[in-house]
C-alpha cells in the first residue's frame, strides 16, 4: 500500500512537472465529428471523446487543467449544453488534469477501473 502511494505521487508529480513546461495559451482544441452525436477533440495530450445530443454531453478524458475553458468552448460548438459526465480512462495528467475544473462546473466524474484503482484512497 505504501509503495503504491509513493508510486502514484511520483507519477502525478512527473506529469504535473511536464504540464508546467507547456505553454497552453498556444494550444488549439480541434474538433472532428466522427458520426452523428460523436466527435473527438485534439489538443495537448490525450484525445477527448465526446458524445453529445439531447441526452446530454459526455466527454472521455479532459487533458490538462489550463485547457478546460478551451475544451468547454469546443464542446459548445457541437452542443450548447454543459458537460454532464466526464469518464476517466486512466490517471495520467493529460487525461485527468481538468477533473477539478469540470467537477466545479457540475460534471459527474466517472472513473474506470484503470483510473479508480491507480491511486489508493484515504481511509
Amino acid at each position: 500500500m505504501r509503495f503504491g502511494l509513493i508510486l502514484c505521487v511520483a507519477a502525478l508529480a512527473a506529469t504535473s512537472a511536464a504540464a508546467q513546461d507547456q505553454d497552453f495559451s498556444k494550444v488549439e482544441i480541434k474538433v472532428e465529428k466522427l458520426a452523428p452525436g460523436v466527435a473527438v477533440l485534439f489538443g495537448a495530450g490525450g484525445n477527448i471523446g465526446v458524445s453529445y445530443g439531447e441526452d446530454g454531453n459526455v466527454i472521455v478524458d479532459d487533458q490538462y487543467a489550463p485547457l478546460t475553458d478551451k475544451i468547454v468552448a469546443a464542446v459548445r460548438t457541437l452542443d450548447p449544453d454543459a458537460v454532464r459526465f466526464l469518464v476517466n480512462t486512466h490517471w495520467h495528467g493529460d487525461h485527468t488534469g481538468g477533473n477539478e475544473n469540470f467537477g466545479k462546473r457540475g460534471a459527474v466524474i466517472v472513473p474506470t477501473t484503470m483510473s479508480a484503482s491507480a491511486c489508493p484512497r484515504s481511509r
